[in-house]
């Protein structure tokens, strides 16, 4: 599923970004970090993600994530489904002043399968130029 090109790609990526929806179809996005190749049909990544985005992957386990250059002259967007998501660590507490008590934030890591390869470009592409498994 994943090129030397695109894991290459992955590896260099300093951000990527996760796009998630309620059962409603209302988008959210999110910014993650540290997306790598699990194996041929999976990318995972771990993250502090706000309670949008996991509300979303509870209800809706549909997702796209992006990622592109600075420039968007090249990109790639990994269409797929959350098939694990997992709280590696918990903060139990809040900063005074820094954020609203009451929601304990989770590291959370997300396993995708992706079942969608498309390109992720701010110029003229045609999406189905991608690599697409279905």
């Amino acid at each position: 599923m994943f090129s030397e090109e695109i894991k290459d790609f992955i590896d260099r990526s300093p951000m990527a970004f996760v796009a998630s929806a309620d059962q409603a179809g209302t988008p959210h996005l999110a910014a993650a970090r540290n997306l790598r190749v699990l194996d041929d049909d999976h990318l995972v990544f771990e993250n502090w993600f706000c309670p949008t985005t996991l509300a979303n992957v509870t209800r809706n386990r549909r997702l796209a994530v992006a990622i592109a250059t600075p420039d968007a002259t090249v990109g790639f967007q990994f269409l797929g489904t959350v098939s694990e998501a997992l709280d590696t660590a918990i903060l139990d507490g809040y900063l005074p002043g820094g954020e609203a008590p009451g929601f304990p934030q989770s590291l959370t890591r997300l396993v995708i399968r992706v079942e969608t390869v498309l390109p992720f470009v701010a110029g003229v592409h045609a999406d189905g130029a991608g690599d697409r498994r279905e």
